[in-house]
C-alpha cells in the first residue's frame, strides 16, 4: 500500500486504502486575487500566491476504499492530538505524492465513517466508508 498517514513527531504510520484519493484536488488554486475600486473608479487588482492551506478531502467510491473500525479509531485518536502534523502519502499521476498536513478540524467532520454494511455488534474488523479532511501546511 502506498497511501498512508505518518505522524511527523512519532513516525506512527496508519495504512490507508489506495482507493482513497483527494476528491477536491482540482478545486483549489494557489493564486488568490483581491479587487477594489479607487475613488476615481479605477479597479485595483492585487494578486498573491498562497503558501499553504490546500484542502485534501480523501474519499473513495462507496464500494471501494473501506477502512476497518480499528483504523478509523486510530485516525480519530490522531485527529485529537493537539498540534500534530502528518505526512500524507497517496498515489496519483503514476507516482506517490507526499504532502505535509494537519487534520481540518474547522468543522466536526475531519474524520467521518459510515458502516459499509448493517451490523448489530461491531468488531474492529468491520468495514467503514470514510472521508478524511486535511489542510496542507508548509513542509519546512
Amino acid at each position: 500500500m502506498d497511501t498512508k498517514l505518518t505522524n511527523v513527531a512519532t513516525n506512527a504510520v496508519i495504512e490507508l486504502d489506495d482507493e482513497l484519493y483527494p476528491s477536491d484536488e482540482h478545486e483549489w488554486s494557489s493564486l488568490v486575487s483581491s479587487t477594489k475600486y479607487a475613488l476615481d473608479g479605477t479597479m485595483i487588482v492585487e494578486q498573491s500566491i498562497r503558501k499553504a492551506g490546500k484542502p485534501y478531502t480523501m474519499q473513495a467510491p462507496s464500494d471501494m476504499g473501506w477502512l476497518t473500525r480499528s483504523t478509523v479509531n486510530a485516525l480519530k485518536a490522531e485527529r485529537d492530538k493537539l498540534g500534530a502534523t502528518y505526512w500524507l502519502d497517496y498515489r496519483a499521476d503514476g507516482a506517490v505524492k507526499r504532502v505535509k498536513v494537519i487534520f481540518d478540524t474547522t468543522g466536526d467532520d475531519a474524520v467521518t465513517a459510515t458502516p459499509a454494511k448493517e451490523f448489530i455488534s461491531p468488531s474492529l474488523d468491520d468495514p467503514f466508508i470514510v472521508t478524511l479532511k486535511f489542510l496542507e501546511i508548509p513542509s519546512v
